[in-house]
């Protein structure tokens, strides 16, 4: 396998026409793609959110994608690479701002592990990207994410999984802690900034929530071929792929167009990005019946970020400075740290056990004072969110445990 040591400075192709150009768009092949817009026979493409068109991709399949034929083919007999792709501004003195991509890959090892985690994560669980992206193959997220109640916890179980017995999420997720040594082992000493992701989870996820051991949001991909994009992430990525069998007809690749870089994906191929400010793409795979190509990737979400700030914001308000009942006026904007109450059959529990409860699912609504009683000592608020939920009224003590001033963010 070979194998390129020393780094290499990637320029940023600022012309558009000079760059390599997607080939298809919703399974059409395309007739032009230029200044006057994206055509086949089929129509136009529709942009979207994270700097992509919906359904526009690379595929081997339709003619005008030669991926050896870009600046920088890596093939899969490539290893030990790293490359600093240069910003759109980079001039070499006053702006020298690069991003570092490295890949590297092992030969006849074992991954079942990683395999059959990535196969029963994407059998069990929730697709995700679905609508909006227009690619091929799926995604599915595991680990730790922001649920729809606001509050950061795992990743929801789906249908299929809440009928199998406990024991086969706790497999998975016993796996997926696995999983983080292992991309520990294999990004650590490779300068791409794994054990600072890590370390910034730790620092800023809050005390409340329980976290794996290691990386906390995962995704598994399964036969991935999307648009360019970029990721809303406030980390690196780090991805590991993963296949049964040898892909030998070179659809599989993992693409950095604007800079014609173009990386050959195989069994055992690792890859870390910065997908903040560099748009990528997978091409679509086309795979012999029986084999598929997963990949397995973490980076720290902007949404999961965010979410622990804010959590770890209020609390510190919490603790620093109680608000009183005459410092409020009606229409304040309040946060409150608010539970869902228990329903009959847990009400009667001890009181260690509601703390327990009350700690694992607690969260921070945005709230207006809506009334102020002075005689009886109590403030009723209102959630600012649509979905409002009927909110009791609140003691003094109760203003003093639970709520802070201002829309905390």
């Amino acid at each position: 396998m070979r194998s390129i040591k020393s780094s290499n400075i990637i320029p940023y192709i600022h012309a558009e026409n000079d760059r390599p150009k997607e080939n298809c768009l919703h399974g059409h092949p395309i007739v032009s793609n230029g200044h006057g817009g994206i055509t086949t026979h089929a129509g136009g493409g529709v942009k979207g959110k994270y700097k992509k068109v919906e359904g526009l991709v690379f595929d081997t399949h339709y003619p005008n994608f030669n991926p050896m034929s870009w600046s920088y083919p890596i093939t899969e007999d490539m290893s030990d690479i790293d490359l600093e792709l240069c910003a759109a501004g980079y001039d070499g003195i006053n702006n020298v701002t690069t991003y570092s991509l490295h890949i590297h890959r092992h030969k006849n090892r074992d991954i079942s592990m990683l395999l059959s985690t990535c196969e029963d994560i994407a059998d069990m669980y929730t697709g995700i990207r679905g609508n909006g992206w227009g690619g091929v193959g799926s995604m599915f997220s595991a680990g730790y994410n922001v649920g729809f109640k606001g509050r950061i916890s795992s990743v929801a179980k789906s249908l299929k999984l809440k009928k199998m017995p406990s024991s086969t999420a706790h497999s998975i997720t016993n796996r997926l802690s696995i999983s983080g040594g292992i991309f520990c082992d294999e990004f650590s000493d490779k300068n791409v900034g794994f054990d600072e992701m890590v370390q910034l989870q730790t620092e800023i996820w809050p005390k409340n929530r329980n976290v794996l051991n290691g990386p906390a949001c995962w995704i598994v991909s399964k036969n991935l071929g999307n648009p360019k994009h970029i990721d809303n992430d406030v980390s690196r990525s780090y991805a590991g792929w993963f296949t049964k069998q040898t892909i030998d007809n070179k659809s599989a690749w993992f693409l950095f167009p604007d800079w014609g870089v173009a990386i050959e994906l195989c069994n055992d191929t690792w890859i870390s990005w910065d997908g903040v400010n560099c748009a990528h793409c997978s091409s679509v795979p086309h795979l012999e019946e029986g084999n598929n190509i997963y990949s397995l990737f973490t980076a720290t979400t902007k949404k999961v970020y965010a979410n622990a700030k804010k959590v770890n914001k209020c609390e510190s308000l919490l603790r620093e400075n109680k608000v009183q009942l005459k410092s409020l006026c009606v229409g304040d904007h309040v946060s409150l740290r608010w539970v869902e109450p228990l329903d009959g059959s847990k009400y009667m529990l001890p009181k260690r056990a509601k703390r327990k409860y009350g700690n694992k699912y607690r969260r921070w609504l945005h709230c207006i004072v809506s009334n102020i009683d002075h005689m009886d000592g109590t403030i009723q608020l209102l959630e600012k969110n649509k979905n409002k939920r009927k909110l009791s009224k609140l003691t003094i003590s109760e203003i003093h445990n639970r709520v802070v001033f201002g829309w905390v963010k």
